[in-house]
């Protein structure tokens, strides 16, 4: 994959045409990011969702912003013996159609999981659920897609969709600023974040009620790659 700039010419862009540029850039290489991300699960992410699953209740809802295709957490999810209700949510109507193949066919045991499972095209900041619609809410890799003015507020929408009980399980960029790759994986590709402060900081000011389980800043190599990530997992009270 390419390297990653400080972009100074966002500035120029306003919100959408930044978040244009992801969903033109997933539309883009869906097949090939699913190729290359399968085979190198992330152990951060999949420690986090095996304590997530083992708090849920058996019919619980989930939704997941920045689903991708599906694989592996709302695969993981969908495939639970819980039978848990899943809602993934993607800017990219590519990666939607890879996560329905490779999510709503029957389980191994026969059942369908389409009653359980849906998946909606949309950017994350224009959903529209009721307060307290989910049992927890899930954004792996995908805030730091948003501009940096658009996360701390997408914070407080995700804590507002809980239900209470419900747990919030992300992750968040550690640097601040801008980033703007010219070929990732043969696309264009902008990324942002508000630094670990800034990230603590959008908790406190939209975070209401939020008992804060896990705020780890991890370290670990993905293929040939070294990533560090700001993970932080809460439950609502």
């Amino acid at each position: 994959m390419a390297t990653e700039n400080r972009a100074t010419a966002t500035q120029t862009l306003t919100p959408t045409e930044l978040k244009s540029i992801v969903e033109a850039g997933y539309d883009a290489i869906a097949p090939k990011y699913l190729a290359w991300s399968a085979p190198r699960p992330t152990t951060t992410r999949a420690s986090y969702v095996a304590q997530l699953l083992d708090l849920l209740a058996p019919g619980a809802s989930v939704l997941e912003l920045g689903c991708g295709a599906g694989v592996p957490t709302t695969q993981t999810i969908a495939t639970h013996e819980k039978r848990l209700c899943v809602t993934g949510v993607d800017i990219s109507a590519a990666q939607v159609a890879l996560a329905r193949e490779h999510v709503c066919a029957p389980d191994e045991g026969g059942k369908g999981n389409e009653g359980r499972i849906a998946f909606v095209h949309a950017d994350m900041t224009k959903l529209e659920y009721p307060e307290g619609s989910f049992d927890a809410v899930l954004a792996f890799y995908s805030i730091f897609h948003l501009p940096r003015e658009e996360q701390p507020q997408m914070v407080g929408r995700m804590v507002g969709w809980l239900k209470p009980g419900g747990y919030l399980l992300l992750n968040m960029r550690t640097e601040e600023g801008d980033f703007m790759s010219e070929d990732w994986m043969g696309a264009q590709m902008f990324s942002s974040g508000i630094g670990v402060e800034g990230n603590r900081r959008a908790f406190e000011e939209h975070g209401k009620g939020l008992k804060i389980l896990a705020d780890e800043v991890a370290t670990e190599m993905v293929g040939r790659f070294e990533e560090t990530f700001h993970w932080v997992f809460a439950m609502k009270e």
